[in-house]
Parts: C-alpha cells; sequence; structure tokens
C-alpha cells in the first residue's frame, strides 16, 4: 500500500473515530435502524385477540350474555349506566364500550388512541351484532392483499431514502466544515498530505457510513431475501445514491465558513429536499416539483425494488437519474474544493 493510500486510510480512521462522539450521526444512523428494526418486530406480532369491553343495557336483553357465551376472546363488563362505560374508555380501563339503545340500536365508543385496538375491535363488534340480530350479508366480499404487505417492508423505503440523505448532507457537511474549525485544512498545506485526500477521505467515510448503515437495515429486515434481480438493483441504487447525497454534503461542508454555518445550510437543504419525494403522489404539481430532487428518485427506485419486486430493467431510468445527479454534484464539488484551497495557498 503507497503512501497516499495510508494516509487517505488515516483519514477515514480519524472519521470513524470522531463519529462515536457525534450526535448529529446518532440522530442519522441508530435511529432509522433501531426504527425499522421495530417495525419488523411489529410484523411478527400477531393482531390483538384479547378485547375488554363494557356493556350497558337500556332495554332489556340478552346481548351481554350472547357476547360473553360467542365471543371467547372478549372480555365483558358489565356497567350500571352509560357514563360508568364511556369514563372506562376514556381512562384506558377497557377497549370499547357498548350501548345497547334498543334491541336492534346500538352506540359503540372505541378508544381512538390506541389505532390497532380501534380497527379491530370496531370490525369484531359489527359481526358480531349481525350474529346476535340474525342478519345474512347481502353480498360476498372477498379482499385479497397484493404485494408486500408487512410494515416494516412498505416503510424501508422511506426509511433508507431520509438515513441516506441526511448522513450525506447533515453528517458529511458538518464533519468536513470541522476541518476548517480544527485548522486541519491550513496544517495539511505544510504536510506530506494532499488537500485531494482529506476530500477523498471524507466522501469515502460518507459513502462507506451509509452502505454500512443502510446494509444493517436491510439485514435487519430480511431483505437479502429478494431474488436476485432485486439485488442486483439495490446494489446499483443505493451506492449511487450513497455517493449522490455524500457529494451534497462535501458541497455544503467547502462552501460553509466552519461547522456552524454548515449545519445550518445542512438543515435548510435537507428537509425542502426530502419533503417533495414524500408527498409527490399527492397532485401533479407536487410530482412535477419532485423529479428535481434526487430524494424523489431514489425513493421511486427503492420502491420499485422492495415494494414491487422490480430489477434493473424497471429502475434503470431512476439509476440513470441518480447518476446524472450525482456526477454533476461531485464535479460541483472538486470545482469548489479546488477554489477553496487556492484560497489557502
Amino acid at each position: 500500500m503507497g503512501e497516499k493510500s495510508r494516509r487517505i486510510l488515516a483519514f477515514l480512521r480519524k472519521d470513524l473515530s470522531e463519529s462515536i462522539r457525534n450526535r448529529t450521526l446518532f440522530i442519522a444512523v441508530v435511529l432509522p435502524v433501531m426504527a425499522s428494526f421495530l417495525f419488523g418486530v411489529l410484523d411478527n406480532a400477531q393482531a390483538p385477540k384479547e378485547f375488554y369491553v363494557a356493556i350497558y343495557e337500556e332495554a332489556a336483553s340478552d346481548f351481554t350474555q350472547f357476547v360473553t357465551y360467542t365471543a371467547l376472546n372478549f372480555t365483558v363488563e358489565s356497567v350500571p349506566n352509560p357514563e360508568q362505560g364511556k369514563a372506562l374508555v376514556e381512562s384506558g380501563s377497557v377497549h370499547g364500550f357498548i350501548q345497547v339503545l334498543r334491541e336492534d340500536e346500538f352506540t359503540v365508543f372505541l378508544d381512538s388512541g390506541r389505532p390497532v385496538y380501534f380497527f379491530a375491535l370496531s370490525e369484531h363488534i359489527e359481526q358480531l351484532i349481525e350474529l346476535y340480530l340474525g342478519v345474512q350479508p347481502r353480498y360476498d366480499l372477498e379482499i385479497v392483499a397484493v404485494g408486500e404487505t408487512d410494515v416494516s417492508r412498505s416503510l424501508l423505503p422511506v426509511w433508507i431514502t431520509v438515513t441516506l440523505s441526511m448522513i450525506g448532507v447533515m453528517v458529511v457537511s458538518g464533519m468536513f466544515a470541522e476541518e476548517k474549525d480544527t485548522r486541519t485544512i491550513e496544517a495539511i498545506g505544510v504536510s506530506p498530505a494532499g488537500y485531494g485526500e482529506l476530500l477523498l477521505g471524507k466522501g469515502l467515510f460518507g459513502i462507506l457510513l451509509s452502505l454500512g448503515t443502510v446494509g444493517l437495515m436491510l439485514l435487519l429486515n430480511r431483505v437479502f431475501a429478494l431474488e436476485w434481480e432485486g439485488l442486483l438493483a439495490l446494489a446499483a441504487l443505493i451506492p449511487v445514491g450513497a455517493a449522490c447525497f455524500t457529494a451534497i454534503g462535501l458541497l455544503i461542508g467547502v462552501l460553509s465558513s466552519g461547522q456552524s454555518a454548515a449545519r445550518s445550510v445542512a438543515t435548510v437543504i435537507y428537509f425542502p429536499m426530502l419533503f417533495p419525494a414524500l408527498i409527490a403522489e399527492l397532485s401533479s404539481f407536487t410530482r412535477m416539483l419532485a423529479v428535481f430532487f434526487p430524494t424523489f428518485h431514489l425513493f421511486s427506485g427503492l420502491e420499485a425494488v422492495l415494494l414491487h419486486g422490480g430489477g434493473l430493467g424497471v429502475i434503470w431510468s431512476e439509476l440513470l437519474i441518480m447518476l446524472a445527479f450525482s456526477l454533476t454534484l461531485w464535479g460541483a464539488t472538486l470545482l469548489a474544493y479546488r477554489k477553496m484551497v487556492d484560497s489557502y495557498d
């Protein structure tokens, strides 16, 4: 290994050791990884099967007895008045309260603060009432889920887009600008190391950190079970995305006077760049706006691969656009960096 390679690796090791103390890095790396892991755990959990309900019967009926003996997954509590039933729901003591007004009239109160129970319980109660009244369905309806239905897989394109853009724009920009605050760049001018080695070391750090973080997220969500066409598409799209956002971060760091200025500029750029990608489908205007941002093309490519099983043939246009963004941004970064270096000479 030559001297130049050793110096680049030295810059890389330095950034790695300093990143452990970087709070922005914690937000950009640890939180998305943990979130994607928790959603993966959620996929493995069963839908709620045990429900606690209160029932008040205004009219004489046997609905409480019917629910008790028919719905074995319901724990039923009779209440003396409607106010107590509502209070139990509001306090979280029960998941729902059923008020029987007449033999065929019901009012149901559900805890909206528990959305998982809200939707599951509303469906169960509707079925119970139809069974109690002997109502025959007037049609047959079958709902078939098409495509990937796991919560973690459906949200993974968002997590990866957020992570890659945050590492590049927020983390890399601050870490490069920090070298200005510590006057490392000025010291390089009188050392054997070249200015280009610093830029290359920072760029490699951003790309490797991005790839490592996203790789961990894919592993936790068992994405490597994809067909080889999908894996090949991810292997092309994610590194190009990492290079693109790393270039944005380096450009911000090069143009900023210091770390504080870089973080301010990165914050101003990051959210407007990310938001259009996530709301692109709201209208034709938002979609037209989103195509001007690399986040949209990364997100679209990830959705095509992770949710719809697409390969390189499906995402080639998104990949080419991301590559064009990356080359343009790296070109701009190199020009700005050369201008900055000239100012130190």
